[in-house]
Order: C-alpha cells, then sequence, then structure tokens
C-alpha cells in the first residue's frame, strides 16, 4: 500500500513539473485524491525605470559603416588571431632570413553580392604596445580614444570579386607593405595587438554592411604574402597564411533618446536601453517541501507591428537601484546574477519570461529581491528598440504570477 501511493505521488509530481515546464497556463490534475496541493498567487510590480548605457552591438555577425537611421557608425575595430588558419605559423614566423613576407593584405566581405553605391574606405593600425587596444564586449565611444591609431596605412573601395565560375562577392582589400609587417613580427613586444581600426573616407555616407568575426563563413581576414627560400638563391614556396579575426566591433556615436525610450519599460542595443522592474513580494515564504512550477512576468508591448526573432534577455540584479528618474551611465552599474539568467522571445506583441528559479532562493530567504533586469538578446535586432507597458497602463501592467506545488 504505502509502495503504491509512493508511486503514485512521485508520477503526478512529475507531470506537474513537466507541464509547467512546458509554459501551460494552467495545470490539468485533480489534487483532491492526491497529498499535493496547488496554489499560486500573485505579486503587483512596483516600480519600473529605463535607462542608458553605451551601445552593445560587439557579439553581433555585421560590422556597420555611415548612417543608418538615427545611427552613426563612427569606424569599425578589428583584431586578429596571432596565428595563422592552419596553426602554425604567427607573425614572429617573417623574421626567419629564409621567408620574406613581400605584403600583406586586409579582406573584409560585403553582405551583398553587388555594388549600387561606392565610396573609399581608410585603414589605420595600432603601433605603440603590444596589448589588445579594445575589447569587442566593452569598447565604446566613452572609453576609447581614436588619435591613438596611426596615420592612414591604406585606402580602399569595394571591389567584385570571382569565387568560382557562377559566385562573386564584394570585398574591401586594403594592402599594406612591409613596413607594417616589420611592426606585426618585431618580437620585442611580447604578444602585438595585430589590431586595425577602418572607416569611412566620407563620414555621410549611408550604411554598408559587412561580416564580422562572428561569421564563420566570411569574417575579415589578415593574408601574409611570402616567398620561402630553401637557400639564398632558391626558391622553396610562394603563397600567402591566413588570419583570422578574432575580435570586432562598430563604434557607434552617442544615440538620441525619444521620450518613448525612456518613459515606457524599453530595451535596445544599439541605443543602449536597458530597463529595470521591481516586483513586490515583502513578507512572502515558500512554505516547506513547496516547488515552484512557473513564476511568469508578463511584458505587453506598446506597438502592435509585427516582431519576429526578436528575444530578451533578464537576470536578477545584486544592488540597490535607482526607480526615481531615467539615467545615463557610462559603464552598467546594476550587477547581475548571471547564474539566473532567463530569456524568451516576444510572440505576439507579449513576452513573458519566466523567473522559477530565483523565486525558488527568493522563497526560501536565500537571495535578497533587489528587481529584475532586462534587456535585448545578442541576436535580436540590434537597431529595434522595444517599449513594453509600465505602471502607468490601467489594463496591460506587468505582474508576477506564481505557482507553487505543497506536498
Amino acid at each position: 500500500m504505502y509502495n503504491n501511493f509512493k508511486s503514485f505521488f512521485i508520477i503526478n509530481l512529475i507531470a506537474i513539473l513537466f507541464f509547467s515546464a512546458c509554459d501551460e497556463a494552467a495545470i490539468p490534475i485533480d489534487s483532491s485524491n492526491t497529498p499535493l496541493s496547488i496554489d499560486t498567487i500573485s505579486f503587483p510590480v512596483v516600480n519600473t525605470i529605463s535607462y542608458q548605457v553605451p551601445p552593445d552591438v560587439g557579439s553581433h555577425e555585421f560590422l556597420y559603416f555611415g548612417k543608418k537611421n538615427e545611427f552613426d557608425f563612427l569606424y569599425n575595430l578589428i583584431r586578429f588571431s596571432s596565428i595563422d588558419s592552419t596553426n602554425q605559423k604567427t607573425f614572429s614566423a617573417y623574421n626567419d632570413s629564409l621567408i620574406v613576407a613581400d605584403s600583406m593584405k586586409l579582406i573584409m566581405t560585403f553582405v551583398l553580392d553587388s555594388i549600387d553605391q561606392n565610396t573609399d574606405f581608410q585603414l589605420r593600425y595600432f603601433p605603440d604596445g603590444g596589448d589588445s587596444v579594445f575589447n569587442e564586449l566593452s569598447t565604446n565611444y566613452t572609453n576609447f580614444n581614436y588619435t591613438n591609431a596611426s596615420s592612414v596605412i591604406s585606402s580602399s573601395a569595394m571591389t567584385i570579386d570571382s569565387i568560382d565560375s557562377v559566385t562573386t562577392q564584394v570585398r574591401l582589400n586594403f594592402l599594406m607593405d612591409t613596413t607594417i609587417i616589420n611592426v606585426f613580427s618585431d618580437t620585442s613586444f611580447t604578444s602585438f595587438n595585430a589590431s586595425f581600426l577602418v572607416e569611412l573616407k566620407n563620414k555621410n555616407a549611408s550604411e554598408f554592411k559587412f561580416f564580422s568575426s562572428n561569421n564563420l563563413s566570411n569574417p575579415p581576414k589578415l593574408r601574409i604574402y611570402y616567398r620561402e627560400f630553401l637557400s639564398d638563391s632558391v626558391v622553396l614556396d610562394t603563397s600567402f597564411h591566413t588570419y583570422y579575426s578574432s575580435q570586432d566591433v562598430s563604434i557607434i556615436d552617442n544615440p538620441n533618446i525619444s521620450s518613448e525610450d525612456s518613459t515606457n519599460i524599453s530595451v535596445g542595443l544599439a541605443k543602449g536601453i536597458r530597463s529595470l522592474v521591481l516586483v513586490d513580494m515583502e513578507g512572502w515564504q515558500l512554505p516547506e517541501h513547496s516547488i515552484v512550477s512557473s513564476a511568469d512576468l508578463v511584458y505587453n508591448r506598446i506597438n502592435n507591428d509585427t516582431l519576429i526573432g526578436y528575444s530578451v534577455s533578464s537576470y536578477p540584479i545584486n544592488n540597490q537601484a535607482d526607480f526615481s528618474k531615467f539615467n545615463i551611465y557610462d559603464t552598467d552599474p546594476y550587477n547581475i546574477e548571471s547564474n539566473y539568467l532567463s530569456s524568451a522571445s516576444i510572440i505576439d506583441n507579449i513576452l513573458k519570461i519566466d523567473y522559477r528559479k530565483i523565486l525558488t532562493d527568493y522563497g526560501r530567504g536565500s537571495k535578497i529581491n533587489y528587481g529584475f533586469k532586462i534587456q535585448s538578446s545578442q541576436n535580436s535586432d540590434p537597431f529595434k528598440t522595444v517599449q513594453f507597458h509600465n505602471l502607468n497602463s490601467n489594463v496591460t501592467y506587468p505582474v508576477l504570477r506564481v505557482i507553487y506545488v505543497t506536498k
């Protein structure tokens, strides 16, 4: 008898957790004849605020130049791996007396295979120092010094290159002489930065889009053309080594913020817009032997246009937040609990974020509730800013609904 009861309990508990994990709105089970009870509690959102940090587009698939709507791209930074694609040659290999490097070329691939407009691009590098001069996840217009770059070392316009008899690609090809190669191969630097700055010569040109290092098929490439000698007079090989970009980022000028961005719950990568939401759970304790099966906070989008493939990431923050006014920060002051990441896509203009994991710890008193941060996921359109209803909305303001199962 005891074993049958125990099996029944376990089977029903598994069923409950399974269906709730699949985001079912209700749990279709009759608990009257089981040792389980199902309870629902709703927590009100009591504070919301949006804020701005510098644009964050370093992990995106593309590099941007020129102007796109209200966004102005100042320049792009690209760093290359110190070892070639065959894992055989570092830059120091060209110090060998029997290997003569003749030239170097930086190649960038346009996202289209045709050209409807063209202009000149310029290339600079960073000859002073061996460390990396930027980080694609944190470098932006507020913390990068453009004057650290050299004068222009090469120029290029886009050209159409034949890949095979049926395939073409539009590319930028920046040619560099041995002067630059000698700096890259200088062994007095422990690890040369191997970084470049690429910019439009005409700052007012419209948008150009190239593949970044996050595109595995067509990342920026650095090719060093060389001759390898068997002896002082006998050439053994003439070829090139290819180095792929390891980091790159488009530097965007300070974007304009609209009143809708600052007054609603808003998110957007290129504008650097993020938001905070505080839920009142004061005094709540998760009953002993209980399991949180769902904890969904629903955000309703203000605009009703079609939005496909846009996702939002959310984290609990672990420090006090300022909900008094819209703020602009050079760096994000709100530390996150990264182990509690939750993300979801906007479907039919509704975003439903599951906070089940962190709600369990809040209910057990092992974590303090300071609020949640929401921001655009890195795979979302960086130039799309999305607004959700805040507490000023009478019908669609956000509410956290928690379902938990108690034995």
